[in-house]
């Protein structure tokens, strides 16, 4: 579903990632481990579309990923600093992305916005960091994607909203076989979620193993 192969990427003189190659199966959790500065936002954003590597390329479902709109509409994330109007409140956010998105259902919302208790009369600038994230994950679950990348996803979560979060992710994998991408810095937060984990450093991928493999060595 995701291939990434042999991405180099440069900021100035500076390598942020070094013959980056990954490659995430389609309705699998795949989490991506590393230290602050190690490249996890950059190679993020490259999968993303935002970024295009110096050499190397990003294939989703069998396509390249820069700069393909029918791509993009299918590959949806959430970052620590997921970007919103910053006058909207949570509806108006909501018929944004209704709008952008082909696949977004307003049934799904609804049920997600139920299940968080989401006040979407609020303003979203407004709401603490754990109330942002669960609008986040309302909006881009609502959209239905095939891809969905988290980048240290799980930040300002309480445990029980954690949890909460986390079964409709993984319900989502189940039911219609999304992918999901997930970074952290923390393996402990992607053990109960994970079918594979990659370690990242200095810009490449030192292992990657199914986590069961990982947790026996």
């Amino acid at each position: 579903m995701i291939q990434v192969k042999n991405v180099t990427k440069y900021f100035d003189d500076f390598k942020v990632l070094d013959d980056f190659s990954l490659n995430v199966k389609k309705g699998t959790i795949y989490g991506l481990v590393g230290p602050n500065g190690a490249g996890k936002t950059t190679i993020i954003n490259h999968i993303n579309g935002v970024l295009k590597p110096d050499s190397g390329g990003i294939v989703i479902d069998g396509a390249s990923v820069y700069e393909n709109e029918k791509i993009k509409e299918n590959v949806l994330s959430i970052a620590d600093d997921w970007f919103y109007y910053s006058t909207y409140t949570v509806k108006q956010m909501m018929h944004f992305y209704r709008d952008i998105y082909p696949s977004f259902s307003t049934e799904r919302y609804e049920a997600i916005k139920g299940i968080l208790k989401i006040d979407e009369k609020r303003q979203i600038r407004k709401l603490s960091k754990g109330m942002k994230k669960q609008v986040a994950f309302a909006l881009v679950l609502s959209a239905m994607p095939k891809v969905l990348i988290l980048d240290e996803p799980l930040d300002g979560l309480d445990p029980v909203m954690r949890k909460q979060i986390l079964n409709l992710v993984i319900a989502d994998v189940n039911d219609r076989e999304m992918t999901v991408l997930v970074s952290s810095h923390n393996l402990r937060e992607l053990e109960d979620i994970c079918d594979h984990v990659g370690l990242l450093h200095k810009g490449g991928i030192l292992f990657s193993k199914d986590l069961d493999d990982v947790k026996l060595g």
